[in-house]
């Protein structure tokens, strides 16, 4: 009865057994994704951010994978500061929020990111929530280890991606 019944919802709702759970989606992100090492170029290009460039990369790669219809970028999570998280999957299911590993070196943005942690997860995403930390080879030290271990141990998902060095 389990299986026909699974067979049914497949059929009755194709949208939502297209669905990724936030395992499915950390393991494409640390398995699938890549990020070339110019994005973390020190120069911007045209007034954008290192972490608006991951955005715009990670996006552009989550689109292909999970179809442009369920991926959006500064997805309100309501409330009354109108906070918004910076990659929706599949419409307030899964909330990705991006930082660049440099930035996570202070004190005060380590603190404003557990503050969007804890508001994005209360407001919409629960557990389904992924902190996803772009950076550069040996970037991945201690204080990023225990930015992980804080996030995880309130329930969130934490990937940190090295970007790739461009060979020729």
């Amino acid at each position: 009865m389990g299986l026909l019944s699974n067979i049914l919802n497949q059929v009755t709702n194709p949208v939502q057994s297209q669905l990724a759970s936030v395992d499915d989606v950390v393991i494409v992100l640390r398995d699938k994704i890549t990020l070339p090492s110019s994005i973390l170029r020190s120069t911007t290009y045209q007034g954008e951010s290192k972490e608006k460039r991951v955005q715009n990369n990670l996006f552009d790669q989550l689109k292909g994978i999970y179809s442009q219809s369920h991926v959006n970028t500064e997805f309100s999570v309501g409330g009354h500061w109108g906070m918004k998280c910076d990659i929706d999957l599949f419409h307030g299911k899964i909330g990705i929020e991006l930082k660049v590993a440099e930035q996570l070196k202070s004190a005060s943005n380590v603190e404003r990111l557990m503050g969007q942690v804890v508001y994005y997860m209360k407001k919409q995403y629960g557990s389904n929530f992924i902190v996803f930390v772009a950076g550069k080879p040996k970037e991945y030290d201690a204080s990023r280890q225990e930015i992980e271990e804080l996030i995880n141990s309130i329930g969130a998902k934490f990937v940190y991606k090295e970007v790739t060095l461009l060979t020729k």
